[in-house]
């Protein structure tokens, strides 16, 4: 099993706002790793389509992609668009 762990703020930004840097970032995780921690530290905003994005791309990878460190108002996105997309 080979899993890596990714620092949303070193490779995006502290501001979550375009869809197309997270659909980048999964597109750029190697076939071979089975287990993705995606670590929120320092994240201070993510936008709706950016959380959005984020959730459709986890639910067609072809690894397990874990959350840690998420703020409060980040899972309360989460949140939201999980409750309008029926939990995707």
């Amino acid at each position: 099993m080979s899993e890596i762990e990714i620092f949303l703020e070193k490779e995006i930004d502290s501001d979550l706002g375009s869809r197309n840097k997270i659909e980048d970032l999964y597109q750029n995780i190697p076939n071979d790793i089975s287990k993705v921690v995606m670590n929120f530290t320092g994240i201070e905003f993510m936008g709706r389509s950016f959380a959005q994005e984020y959730l459709n791309q986890k639910n067609k990878a072809s690894f397990e992609v874990v959350e840690v460190n998420v703020p409060n108002e980040v899972q309360e996105m989460f949140n939201i668009i999980l409750k309008l997309n029926g939990h995707l």
